[in-house]
């Protein structure tokens, strides 16, 4: 057995079987950047969600405030993209990670979408950029890649499975991702959902930003993923399914995906992370990105429904009408040349342009890390001249999805049955326990009515009627607590620490 084979089993033992000390706690609220539970006032709460759309001159067009939200029965999912700029090979320690950036990235590519429900965003040991770049293209340089991205996605799957056993009470579920985010995500979906008719019911979309995706030929599953289908704009609208897509300058002609690629390591589909790699030899596989319904000749480019940044305080958003113009591209035998080619639209004097507070970041080697608009004429991800637009693909189709996601939602019909054995292990769980604060009942099938705490003599100490209430004024010790919903009783003990 030659060394790459040793240490692919030692990678997939840990897949399987993995090292609960090594995955972050997600009970410790520390651990995740977005949570409405553990976390009451996370980033993704603590603005309004206020668009303000601009003339090119920067006057004033017109306000949209939107309803903002903490329960709608929809709840978001989101990894972010590579923040860690260590050319090194390595996964980020969570001790290091620029917390500041990432709560930055959610906001820029994410937080208006808050709108539809809930967000849920963990903090993950995530691979570093240089895992993805000068890569040696041998055999056992594709497993250390692969023991990396395993590594990442322990943690994301980790807080996958917390949030879905304790806070998603049958919610529908919409997971975004972006990049490295994107590859997290494309896992999941396979790992999680592509046998799962239960979650694939609750999947309103994938969003899949910045990569691309591959299904069997004539087919839109078979590839990366099994089952989960691949969105296509020119059939009737469907739920559960995935939306990946690309952006590139206009003029600029596409150079492949490499074999360093995660798509081509079969030691990632050999884990299972992935259904299938890309076949370069029999050419089985086609790509499947979603067009957003842009124009495939460049005979007549749509302009961008709409671009939207965050504002130059970081509070609010900007949105530019008639500022881009797409349309959807496609090169034969380039395997990764799909995507949205961008052309800026400039007038006379125009202003728009947004400052972005981490242009200068002094820890980031590839400033700027998400450029200002309008897209200037380097792209900092490729460090070439009027080519790569990754660093602003959520930014140019947040238009398109903000009309698009109404309609996923309002067709999603999760399947409400679950089977008894699950249905009676999860009626009610209080969680965490032992509890220091803010403690969440989970009643899947039920309406809480009271929740009473007793003290050991029997004397009613705190009454509430939701399912968050907090026990930091209680002393520490053993509670009895007597939980009432609209179809039992419970009766437990609670700690306090």
């Amino acid at each position: 057995m030659n060394i790459p084979s040793v240490f692919f089993l030692v990678l997939l033992y840990s897949l399987t079987v993995p090292a609960i000390a090594q995955i972050p706690d997600y009970n410790l609220s520390k651990n995740w950047m977005c949570h409405p539970v553990l976390l009451p006032m996370d980033v993704a709460r603590q603005y309004d969600l206020k668009l303000t759309v601009l003339n090119a001159d920067k006057s004033h067009k017109f306000d949209t405030v939107y309803p903002h939200y903490t329960d709608t029965l929809v709840d978001i999912f989101y990894v972010y993209p590579t923040i860690d700029m260590d050319l090194a090979h390595g996964n980020t320690a969570m001790e290091d990670i620029n917390t500041a950036v990432a709560q930055f990235v959610y906001r820029e590519q994410v937080g208006i979408y808050a709108q539809f429900g809930r967000v849920f965003a963990p903090y993950y040991r995530q691979a570093k950029i240089g895992v993805f770049l000068q890569w040696p293209l041998r055999n056992d340089s594709l497993s250390a890649q692969a023991a990396y991205m395993i590594k990442a996605y322990k943690d994301v799957e980790a807080a996958f499975d917390h949030y879905l056993k304790y806070y998603n009470k049958g919610h529908k579920i919409i997971l975004m991702g972006h990049s490295q985010g994107s590859d997290m995500t494309r896992f999941l979906l396979h790992r999680r959902f592509d046998n799962n008719p239960v979650l694939q019911s609750q999947l309103v979309v994938a969003l899949s930003g910045g990569e691309p995706n591959y299904a069997a030929k004539g087919s839109r599953t078979g590839g990366s993923l099994e089952k989960i289908k691949i969105l296509d704009s020119k059939l009737p609208l469907e739920s559960g399914c995935l939306i990946s897509w690309r952006t590139w300058k206009n003029g600029y002609t596409g150079a492949a995906l490499d074999s360093a690629s995660f798509f081509y390591n079969h030691y990632l589909a050999d884990s299972g992370l992935l259904y299938q790699t890309y076949d370069t030899i029999n050419h089985r596989h086609q790509e499947s990105n979603y067009d957003f319904g842009y124009d495939t000749l460049n005979v007549n480019p749509k302009l961008v429904t709409r671009y939207i940044s965050l504002s130059p305080d970081s509070v609010q958003y900007w949105g530019f009408d008639d500022m881009f113009s797409a349309y959807f591209s496609s090169e034969l035998n380039k395997p990764g040349c799909t995507y949205l080619k961008i052309d800026s639209m400039p007038v006379a004097n125009d202003l728009r342009k947004i400052p972005n507070p981490l242009e200068n970041d002094p820890h980031n080697p590839l400033n700027p890390l998400f450029p200002s608009i309008p897209i200037p004429y380097r792209s900092s991800f490729s460090g070439s001249l009027n080519t790569n637009y990754h660093c602003w693909d959520m930014q140019l189709i947040q238009g398109d999805l903000l009309n698009l996601l109404p309609q996923l939602i309002a067709i999603t019909n999760p399947v409400t049955s679950v089977p008894k054995a699950v249905e009676s292990e999860n009626a009610i769980h209080i969680y965490p326990n032992p509890a220091t604060d803010k403690v969440h009942v989970n009643n899947v099938n039920s309406k809480i009515k009271s929740i009473k705490l007793y003290n050991l003599q029997g004397n009613l100490v705190q009454e509430f009627f939701t399912n968050d209430f907090s026990v930091s004024s209680l002393k520490k010790g053993i509670y009895f607590i007597r939980i009432q919903t609209n179809k039992s009783t419970y009766k437990g003990k609670l700690e306090k620490e």
